[in-house]
């Protein structure tokens, strides 16, 4: 990577600071910012068994390469713009998001890349000797969309053909991530050998002797589970297109296997290449109950081994005596019509189904990255277990970006905000035992952009909330997933501005904000919260603010201050009880 041409931003770095005069140094990264130059990306190959062989630079095929514009653009607050730079770019970056050897051979390697747009992404095959990368696939983005890259092909035993997942639109139900079959040659022929309302997540492996694909995939019907799927095939050869076999879930009736309480699962392959075909696999529960795993057979998939390991025995008794949430997930319909929410209720031990008059706080916990699932049955115990127990609150867990929406990849996706208020004010209507007035959310990162928008939006019906190292003003995050959402700034000015949190700093209410960041963050620059602080300021409008030194985006190293600050915080707008509280005055 060459990043000479990247920005830098600067950040304090207060461990080198001297018990004298001496103030502390900085410590500098290169970031790129939407509309900025990126790193230049080259894939070389070096022959290790002859050191005085030149260096091979594997370069991606034209259509990678061919130039778009670009407008560079001077950093700064949106209200006081100065304008672009004086010259538009001719601009030739893309990425290259993977590579590797074919089947683990040194003669062929498959390479992975994507325009900077991120509308395209082309698969190239470079072969010996010349070394030259010719396109073999590419996936196109819909109007106004992403291409969504996850993982890298899996070729089969010949190097012929490949698997990869890409979107498909199954019937009139919506779009889901399934598993493409392309064959190479003069026709490159490509099927989907998976289908249904489900979303392919990772392609484990390919059994080319057996003919058995194995793949998780989460259905979009089952809130926050995954499972084991297999799709065979009776071809005769591993370079002809797939049929349309009907995919068989192995793991879908997990008391049939012997795992009670499972319906979030992980499964492990040994590594290609298959020259006798996989024998035997390992089944992982990874939830709603304690983890455990097994061996099993490829032919009819039986169990062989029973808890290969299981923590159950040791740490079950101990989880029983404990008083934990009871959880509950569902689904909530979108009035657009962009798909549906799903919202994950974890009730406090003391809730009880005929407490119809009961009042319990809301806590509300949002992500909201397109793509990054935060509502699963994966078995764990969190900050919002410990609050949901302690302070009898009702911990709610938010995805509302549908998987399966027609707009999942697209720039609409991304930005709305109102579907949060909707969900959780559908939410409120549904479950009558919860406090319309007492209502929290927070968030981390993207979340916390989610956070802040919400409460300078009118109407939220939302008391207060969390920020935690968010994005604010876009123009200053990575270019990455900036673009990816809002585009260039020369095209889409207006969305920018849209998108800005500190726009909408004015509609913040007094004393509802906690703003909290990392001065050392490298993931989302400190400047997002000093950004945002500094319209709040101009406003009038007071707030809570906590930065921590020398802290990263996940503030690994100050956890126990940042959550005894989170509970105080939220003891004092949601009315807890401070008998429970912890940390309290």
């Amino acid at each position: 990577y060459n990043d000479t041409d990247v920005r830098n931003f600067r950040y304090p770095n207060l461990d080198t600071a001297n018990t004298g005069s001496e103030f502390p140094h900085s410590s500098s990264i290169p970031y790129p910012t939407p509309g900025t130059f990126n790193p230049v990306v080259e894939l070389w190959l070096t022959n290790l068994s002859d050191p005085a062989a030149p260096p091979i630079l594997l370069k991606p095929p034209q259509v990678v390469q061919d130039k778009f514009s670009m407008t560079t653009w001077w950093m700064g607050s949106l209200s006081r713009r100065p304008g672009v730079q004086d010259s538009n770019l001719e601009s030739q970056e893309y990425y290259l998001t993977s590579a590797g050897w074919i089947n683990g051979g040194n003669d062929a390697v498959a390479a992975v890349w994507m325009n900077r747009p991120q509308n395209l992404s082309v698969i190239s095959i470079c072969k010996a000797p010349e070394w030259s990368c010719i396109e073999s696939h590419a996936e196109r983005a819909v109007e106004n969309g992403w291409v969504s890259i996850k993982g890298h092909p899996v070729f089969s035993a010949d190097g012929q053909s490949f698997l990869l997942l890409s979107r498909i639109q199954e019937g009139d139900t919506g779009r889901y991530t399934h598993i493409k079959h392309v064959t190479l040659g003069e026709e490159n022929r490509i099927s989907v050998i998976s289908h249904g309302k489900y979303h392919v997540t990772d392609i484990l492996a390919w059994d080319y002797v057996n003919n058995i694909v194995y793949y998780l995939g989460s259905d979009s019907e089952k809130a926050g589970q995954r499972h084991l799927y297999v799709v065979k095939n009776t071809q005769q050869s591993s370079s002809q297109p797939l049929s349309r076999a009907n995919p068989k879930c192995i793991t879908c009736d997990a008391v049939k296997l012997k795992y009670e309480n499972c319906s979030y699962f992980s499964a492990y392959l040994p590594p290609p290449p298959y020259t006798k075909g996989v024998s035997r696999y390992i089944i992982q529960c990874d939830g709603p109950g304690l983890p455990m795993a097994g061996v099993h057979t490829w032919h009819n998939h039986t169990l062989v081994l029973a808890n290969l390991f299981s923590s159950r025995p040791r740490f079950g008794p101990k989880l029983n005596s404990l008083a934990l949430p009871l959880i509950k997930t569902r689904h909530i319909s979108l009035s657009h019509g962009a798909g549906k929410a799903t919202v994950q209720l974890h009730l406090p031990p003391s809730w009880r189904e005929e407490l119809r008059d009961a009042a319990f706080p809301v806590l509300v916990e949002v992500n909201g990255v397109p793509g990054v699932p935060l509502v699963t049955t994966k078995f764990g115990l969190d900050w919002g277990t410990y609050m949901s127990s302690q302070f009898d609150v009702v911990y709610i867990k938010l995805d509302v970006i549908d998987e399966g929406s027609k707009f999942v990849n697209t720039r609409i996706a991304g930005l709305q905000i109102q579907d949060y208020i909707l969900v959780i004010r559908n939410t409120l209507e549904e479950f009558k035992f919860l406090d319309r007035t007492r209502i929290a959310v927070w968030g981390r990162g993207y979340g916390g952009y989610v956070t802040t928008m919400i409460l300078g939006s009118q109407n939220h019906g939302v008391k207060c909330g969390i920020a935690i190292s968010p994005i604010t003003d876009w123009l200053y995050y990575n270019s990455a997933f900036t673009e990816r959402l809002l585009g260039m700034p020369s095209e889409n000015y207006k969305e920018y501005v849209e998108a800005d949190a500190t726009q909408r700093s004015k509609h913040i209410e007094a004393g509802s904000l906690f703003l909290i960041h990392g001065m050392a963050d490298i993931s989302v620059p400190y400047i997002h919260s000093l950004s945002l602080a500094k319209a709040l300021t101009s406003q009038g409008i007071l707030f809570r603010y906590q930065s921590y030194g020398d802290e990263g985006h996940d503030l690994s190293g100050v956890l126990e201050h940042l959550y005894l600050s989170m509970e105080n915080f939220l003891s004092s707008c949601l009315s807890l009880d401070k008998n429970e509280q912890i940390g309290g005055q």
